[in-house]
């Protein structure tokens, strides 16, 4: 007989985390193969259209910063959304090194084919909670991701190298964020 999901979920060392996890991949993995399939977008596209269509106006290393994703995925996403014309670079008039982001009216009219249906997951995901429930998640939400760059920023989350492993196993450290 399988275990119920509810004693996996609450019996890893990370309760908390576990569950975010857990909730946001149910949610985004389907999601986003879906996108994927339909509309030839990978996952570092879909995020920066999507973060563009919030915020135009921004450089790539600003959408890093906020998504924590790798600048090299981040500047591949947008180089392949530029040559299918859903956005555009012009140089920052502040800084000519810097390259802003903008979105074009494709990129806006692509977003807006996708955007319902991950409205409607969000909606179906949320489903089995009140409108009192909802609103308390919602700022407690709002709370851990304020909290974010004080925890964030600790080294305390590094990857230590394990003694037991040879060298050439071990995973590299990950640097104290700045």
């Amino acid at each position: 007989m399988k275990r119920p999901l509810n004693d996996i979920l609450d019996g890893v060392s990370i309760p908390f985390a576990y569950k975010l996890g857990y909730m946001i991949n149910s949610y985004r993995e389907p999601s986003f193969r879906a996108i994927e399939a339909t509309h030839g977008l990978t996952r570092p596209e879909i995020l920066s259209l999507i973060f563009l269509c919030f915020r135009d106006g921004i450089s790539a290393a600003d959408i890093c910063d906020f998504s924590g994703h790798l600048k090299n995925n981040i500047s591949r996403a947008i180089t392949a959304l530029e040559g299918k014309g859903l956005v555009r670079r012009e140089p920052d008039p502040q800084d000519q090194r810097r390259l802003i982001l903008y979105i074009t009216a494709a990129g806006r009219r692509l977003h807006d084919k996708f955007m319902p249906a991950l409205q409607q997951r969000e909606q179906d995901m949320m489903a089995c909670l009140s409108e009192t429930e909802r609103r308390t998640f919602e700022g407690l939400l709002r709370k851990l991701c304020a909290h974010g760059p004080d925890w964030n920023s600790k080294e305390h989350w590094c990857v230590t190298p394990t003694k037991d492993l040879p060298a050439s196993e071990q995973k590299p450290r990950r640097m104290k964020k700045a």
